[in-house]
């Protein structure tokens, strides 16, 4: 869309508002680790989320930050990952006393994973690269994005809360760290759903303010993160607006 511009829109398709792009939100992430001593067949079963717990997911103004997180016990990881893993940090050598360290963590790790709810801010965005081209010379696209404030109180609060709860279980071995570069980044914002043409891109069903036909249909139309793997969600909007456009086809594009 910031690259198709014109004489109707200099700024990019359907950017009157000029929010094209703004307001990215991804899940800031954070991971506790807690080892116990009997083994807990922990590597079975589904890799996804085994337990949640929403108790911290609500806004509480006694905290120091707006909404909240969801905490997801996750199960442990196979041999080669404890092996691989543990030699990393220095806890299973190779060699003289590997077996016996590695039977330490195999089959005795619970994870818990710390899907934190980002907000929308201008300031993370998605632009065009003034610089960087792809291979027929249309700009690439630049992510700017800064871990707010609020999110980072949210997640060293999640960060506290988890080692609590490996505490309680009994675990001898607790580890928490985030926010994990590697994990929660799911595409979120830029071109969010709303009634005021000047603080949205598409109306309440998907459709653009500026062009009748142009619909938007993914993860670019939340107006916030929400604290959760948003998979489903995507799946419900579209079915929400697929239903919009049965609904309204007579005069859709007028």
């Amino acid at each position: 869309m910031l690259n198709s511009t014109g004489s109707y829109f200099p700024d990019g398709l359907a950017n009157r508002s000029g929010l094209v792009g703004k307001n990215l939100m991804f899940h800031p992430w954070g991971l506790v680790s807690g080892v116990f001593d009997q083994p807990l067949a922990s590597h079975f079963g589904p890799q996804g989320s085994c337990m949640l717990s929403q108790e911290f997911y609500e806004t509480d103004l006694n905290r120091d930050f707006v909404r909240g997180y969801n905490m997801q016990i996750t199960r442990g990881v196979g041999p080669v990952a404890t092996a691989r893993n543990g030699v990393a940090q220095g806890k299973i050598p190779w060699g003289k006393g590997h077996h016996r360290a590695f039977e330490k963590y195999y089959d005795r790790t619970i994870y818990m994973g710390l899907c934190c709810e980002d907000l929308p801010e201008e300031h993370n965005t998605v632009t065009l690269d003034p610089k960087l081209t792809d291979s027929h010379g249309i700009p690439a696209p630049k992510v700017t994005y800064t871990l707010s404030e609020n999110s980072r109180k949210m997640l060293d609060h999640g960060l506290e809360k988890g080692v609590e709860v490996m505490q309680a279980a009994g675990a001898w071995d607790i580890q928490s760290h985030g926010h994990v570069r590697m994990a929660g980044w799911h595409l979120l914002g830029t071109a969010r759903m709303g009634k005021d043409t000047s603080r949205s891109v598409v109306n309440e069903w998907g459709r653009s303010h500026d062009v009748r036909n142009l619909f938007i249909v993914d993860g670019s139309v939340f107006v916030t993160s929400g604290a959760v793997n948003p998979t489903t969600t995507l799946q419900a909007v579209a079915l929400y607006i697929a239903d919009a456009m049965k609904r309204n086809l007579a005069n859709l594009f007028d």
